[in-house]
Order: structure tokens, then C-alpha cells, then sequence
């Protein structure tokens, strides 16, 4: 009977301890870093999110809104005006907007914004293939 206690505590102890080592080893799923990845490229160019991991948490995003020739556009002139009867978006504040609730969120699955659903879109593959690449 004495050595079946002994051999119970025995395992106890050892599911104890091997509980305890877990807690010391909690898998993280980013790798702290900053990260850059382009979205689909489509008739005005293609986007780009700089995402900045620590702690594994996603602590800022840089969303971009890259040209034809890969040049990052002028947010100035994309601000919801009309300019030579064409209507622009307001890049301006959507890329603002997005970031901050996908930092909120820890997530790029957030809402696209309507007047702006190719490139909201193409933010969010930015951002999903830029977590990737920090993934463990």
C-alpha cells in the first residue's frame, strides 16, 4: 500500500512539475521584428503594410499605397476631393482608421472601407502575408 501512495505522489508530482515547465515555455506566435509585405498588384499599383511586432503583440502598422511605378503616393492628394472630375478616396484617413483597428483587433480581418475596397482589401493581404513571415 506504501509503495503505491509512493508511486501516485510520484506521478503527481511529476504531471505537477511537468505543468510548471510549460508555464515557463509558452510558445509565442510572432518573433518580435519589423515585417514589410505588398498586397495584389492591380491598375493603380498595389499596397504595402509595415507591420512592427514586440511582445508578441502587433504594436503598429504602416499601411502604404504604392503607384504603377512603386512609388508611394501623395495621401494630400487623396483626401475624399474631386480633383479634374475625379472623385479620390480619402487614403488619408482610411489608412489611419484601418491600423489603428487592426492594432486594436490584433488582426488584419477587420472591415473594409467602402469608396476604397481594392485597396482596403489589398491593406488586409499586406498585413496577413506580413504576420506570416513573423510567425515562429
Amino acid at each position: 500500500m506504501k509503495k503505491l501512495a509512493g508511486v501516485v505522489a510520484l506521478g503527481l508530482s511529476m504531471i505537477f512539475f511537468t505543468g510548471c515547465a510549460k508555464e515557463d515555455n509558452v510558445q509565442t506566435t510572432y518573433k518580435n521584428g519589423v515585417y514589410e509585405a505588398i498586397g495584389d498588384k492591380w491598375e493603380y499599383g498595389n499596397e504595402k503594410a509595415v507591420v512592427t511586432i514586440e511582445g508578441d503583440k502587433i504594436t503598429n502598422i504602416d499601411l502604404k499605397r504604392l503607384d504603377t511605378n512603386g512609388n508611394e503616393v501623395d495621401y494630400n492628394m487623396w483626401t475624399g476631393q474631386e480633383i479634374d472630375g475625379k472623385v479620390f478616396p480619402n487614403l488619408k484617413e482610411y489608412r489611419i482608421t484601418m491600423k489603428d483597428e487592426m492594432i486594436e483587433k490584433q488582426t488584419y480581418e477587420v472591415d473594409s472601407i467602402a469608396g476604397a475596397t481594392v485597396t482596403s482589401d489589398n491593406w488586409k493581404i499586406a498585413v496577413q502575408r506580413a504576420l506570416e513571415d513573423a510567425k515562429n
